[in-house]
């Protein structure tokens, strides 16, 4: 059984506030803007399962998108998603339970732009935020995806408004 995996960098996120942590810092309303055109895009993903970094920017990614496009379960906070280290953030994908066949992480930079790299075709300087890349992977167990068992499926780098 093949399995899709959509990576999403976080939305902008705010830096008005000196005083919150990094992990504590929200969407900027651009962010808040781009998510929604983003979510617009991909249209209808009842099926796919939302794994989100616990940063709050992620989190609200996940939650917008989780809204708009539908989705039937619940968004599922994964601790070791907060993390700018791609091998990190492959140890997250391979731990991810087989019975999931539609993945979306939202993560951070640089991890998504280094394992994007690593496993597809593509070779970003940088992934924009709310930037989405969706990859069909040849395999039914998640503990075997390797750059030999990736196809570059879709790629949106600036969503664009609807209607």
């Amino acid at each position: 059984m093949n399995k899709t995996l959509r990576l999403i960098r976080h939305a902008k996120s705010s830096w008005q506030d000196t005083q919150l942590h990094d992990i504590d810092r929200p969407l900027k309303p651009k962010g808040v803007r781009r998510t929604l055109a983003l979510a617009a895009q991909l249209g209808l993903l009842p099926l796919t399962h939302i794994f989100t970094s616990p940063a709050r920017r992620a989190q609200d990614t996940g939650h917008i998108l989780h809204a708009e496009c539908q989705v039937s379960k619940a968004v599922e906070v994964i601790p070791a998603l907060y993390t700018f280290d791609a091998t990190d953030l492959m140890d997250c994908l391979h731990l991810l339970p087989d019975e999931c066949s539609d993945v979306t992480v939202v993560g951070h930079n640089p991890a998504m732009t280094i394992l994007i790299n690593h496993l597809s075709t593509l070779k970003l300087d940088n992934l924009v935020t709310a930037g989405y890349v969706e990859l069909s992977i040849q395999t039914a167990q998640w503990h075997k995806v390797t750059a030999d068992t990736v196809t570059l499926t879709r790629c949106i780098f600036r969503p664009e408004k609807a209607g």
